[in-house]
């Protein structure tokens, strides 16, 4: 087969696990693998570098927002393999490259205890993207979730932290009964807005716990 990212041709490595477990391989070859930077440590919430706190969380913390997020973890960095990635999986609508992290999304996620709510995307975007890129990503790791989230038609980018943090109502609450620990995540962590906004409505309708993780930090 070859590469999704660079047409490269892959040597089929066929194992018993494959067979009987019918588990998936490489989609993308080492050298676009290694082009990736993992995150292997940082802040607490959004894994910036740092063993405490990073500049951009500790400034929610004189907000009202303050402590609504108990622990996060972001994978990998924004670098340019991922920028490129990114934009050909969002806005190029190359569906098939939500299999690329299928394996550390398994490694990540499969044990998780906490309920897995994918942020949304409000119905005007999704009808323009034809698909949900965050849904996507889980979908193809095989990863369950529900939905206890809608999104108002508010777009968050480029806007700056003072005028996220200003916003109301981006998100509802679907109705759904909200589990007392709850996991949300994200295709992106940029500032933590988009993040918080969700958490303070799930904080609000009965959850007690909510950690977050997205497949990037910015």
């Amino acid at each position: 087969m070859n590469c999704y990212l660079c047409d490269r041709v892959m040597t089929l490595q066929v194992t018993w696990r494959s067979i009987f477990f019918n588990e998936q391989g490489d989609v993308v070859c080492l050298r676009c693998q290694t082009e990736f930077e993992r995150i292997k440590i940082g802040c607490p919430i959004c894994s910036a570098v740092g063993d405490e706190k990073c500049l951009d969380c500790c400034k929610w913390e004189n907000t009202e927002y303050a402590g609504l997020i108990n622990s996060g973890r972001s994978l990998y960095r924004y670098n340019p393999a991922m920028k490129e990635y990114l934009h050909r999986y969002k806005f190029l609508q190359d569906v098939i490259l939500s299999e690329v992290f299928v394996k550390v999304l398994q490694e990540t996620l499969r044990n998780e205890k906490s309920v897995i709510v994918p942020i949304p995307m409000n119905e005007e975007k999704l009808k323009k993207r034809t698909f949900a890129q965050v849904d996507r990503l889980l979908d193809a790791a095989g990863i369950p979730y529900i939905h206890l989230l809608g999104k108002n038609e508010v777009g968050l980018g480029g806007k700056s932290k003072a005028e996220r943090t200003a916003l109301q109502d981006v998100f509802w609450w679907n109705g759904k009964p909200v589990p007392e620990k709850v996991l949300l995540f994200d295709d992106l962590y940029t500032t933590g807005s988009t993040l918080r906004l969700a958490a303070k409505v799930l904080k609000e309708k009965g959850a007690k716990e909510i950690k977050v993780v997205t497949l990037i930090r910015a």
